[in-house]
């Protein structure tokens, strides 16, 4: 479905309404160039959160001591 900007900004609330519920994709015109598309999420309505918990399990890292700061006391202007 295709909507100029125009039309867009006066019915915004009821076109995410309905992609909400049509689960369809909408393209937003402006002089008949497309500027937009709005689509429902991919994975749609039912997450299942067993597929993306500890997905980045061991991607992390980290380098040197995370406790200390990073400079000295004696260098923070707060200090002086």
């Amino acid at each position: 479905m295709k909507m100029p900007v125009s039309e867009f900004k006066s019915k915004c609330t009821m076109v995410f309404r309905e992609i909400q519920a049509e689960y369809k994709t909408v393209e937003i015109t402006n002089h008949g160039r497309v500027i937009a598309v709005i689509s429902p999420p991919q994975s749609g309505p039912n997450l299942d959160p067993k597929k993306f918990m500890g997905s980045l399990k061991g991607t992390a890292t980290y380098v040197g001591n995370i406790v200390s700061p990073a400079i000295g006391t004696d260098e923070w202007e707060a200090c002086r």
